[in-house]
C-alpha cells in the first residue's frame, strides 16, 4: 500500500475555507472539521482514515467515483456521504456547499468493533455510499460543532461520547466487519497468568481497574473479565480483594503496625472498610486475626 495521507495533507488535495476544528477540544482519533467549499473537481489520494461527510448547507449535484463507475446524486443539508480509508477518489460538484467532516482512526474503529460485537476486529470497510439520510449523524454533527464552538464545562466529555456514539451508529449501520479467529478458549496463557498476578501484587496498595488488567493481555474489558473466570474460576475484582485480604493477614502475623496504617498499604479505603472485608471473609475482626495469631 501506498501513502495514505493525513488529516493535515487533505486540504492540498480538496481546498476549502477551515470554518472549525475538533483539535483543541476532542479525540485524535476522531477529529471532526467544519469546510466551506466552492464548486470543484479533485482527486483526493488514499487516507489514513476513514472519512464521513455530513453536509451542513448549500445544494449540489455531486458526482464522485471511488472505483469502477462514477456514481451522481444531488446532496445538501441533512445528506450524509461514507469513504472508506485507503481509497482514492474523484469528486466533482458545481455549487457551494458547507460540510462536517469526520475523520476516524481505525484504531478507534477496531476498538469500538471489538467492544460492541465482543469479537475482535480483523477489517473494516465503510460502504461507498454517496448518499443516505441520516438525521442521527445530522444530529451528532450539530451537537459536536456546538460543542466547540462554545467551548464550555464538560465539553470534551461530551465531545468523546458523542465520538463513540457516531462511531457505533456506522459501524451498525454502514460497515462490514470482518473478525478475527476466536483466541484460544478458557484459561490464560502461563506467561499473561504470571504478568497478570504480578502486576496485581505490585499495586496492591491502590485501585485497580479492569481497563488496566485488560490491556496487560490486550483484550477489551469484557473478554479479559471472561477469561478471567475461565482461568481463576472468579471474577477478577474478587480475586484482587482476597489478595488485599491475604496481604493483609501477612501484616497482621508478622508486623505490629496499627490496622489503618495495614488497611491503607492493602488498597482499603479506610480502617472500616478493611473490618467490614474481614468480618465478611473470615468471620472475625482483624484485631481478632491478630490476637488469634499470637497465641
Amino acid at each position: 500500500m501506498g501513502h495514505l495521507i493525513s488529516v493535515e495533507e487533505l486540504p492540498r488535495y480538496a481546498p476549502g475555507e477551515l470554518m472549525l476544528d475538533s483539535s483543541a477540544i476532542g479525540k485524535a482519533d476522531f477529529r471532526l472539521r467544519v469546510f466551506r467549499y466552492a464548486p470543484s473537481d479533485i482527486w483526493v489520494p488514499p487516507s489514513e482514515n476513514f472519512l464521513v461527510v455530513v453536509y451542513r448547507g448549500g445544494t449540489t449535484s455531486m458526482n464522485r467515483r471511488v472505483t469502477g463507475a462514477w456514481k451522481q446524486d444531488h446532496v445538501g443539508r441533512g445528506v450524509t456521504t461514507l469513504l472508506t480509508r485507503a481509497e482514492a477518489s474523484n469528486w466533482r460538484w458545481n455549487s457551494d456547499v458547507e460540510v462536517t467532516h469526520f475523520y476516524i482512526a481505525p484504531s478507534l474503529m477496531a476498538k469500538t468493533a471489538s467492544e460492541a460485537f465482543d469479537r475482535d476486529a480483523e477489517t473494516i470497510e465503510l460502504h461507498d455510499l454517496l448518499r443516505i439520510d441520516d438525521p442521527v449523524l445530522t444530529w451528532i454533527s450539530d451537537r459536536m460543532v456546538q460543542e466547540i464552538s462554545d467551548g464550555g464545562p464538560g465539553g470534551r466529555l461530551c465531545y468523546d461520547a458523542l465520538a463513540l456514539q457516531a462511531s457505533v451508529h456506522i459501524l451498525r449501520s454502514y460497515a462490514s466487519v470482518q473478525f478475527k479467529l476466536p483466541c484460544s478458549q478458557g484459561r490464560f496463557r502461563p506467561a499473561h497468568a504470571r504478568l497478570i498476578e504480578d502486576y496485581i501484587e505490585q499495586n496492591i496498595g491502590r485501585n485497580i481497574t479492569l481497563e488496566e488488567l485488560a490491556g496487560i493481555c490486550n483484550c477489551t474489558p469484557v473478554q479479559f473479565a471472561r477469561k478471567f473466570h475461565a482461568h481463576y474460576g472468579m471474577r477478577p475484582h474478587t480475586y484482587v480483594l482476597n489478595r488485599k485480604v491475604e496481604r493483609a493477614c501477612e501484616h497482621l502475623r508478622k508486623d505490629r503496625l496499627a490496622l489503618k496504617e495495614i488497611a491503607l498499604l492493602c488498597g482499603f479505603s479506610d480502617q472500616s472498610h478493611l473490618n467490614r472485608i474481614f468480618r465478611r471473609q473470615l468471620n472475625v475482626t482483624p484485631a481478632e486475626f491478630r490476637k488469634a495469631c499470637m497465641g
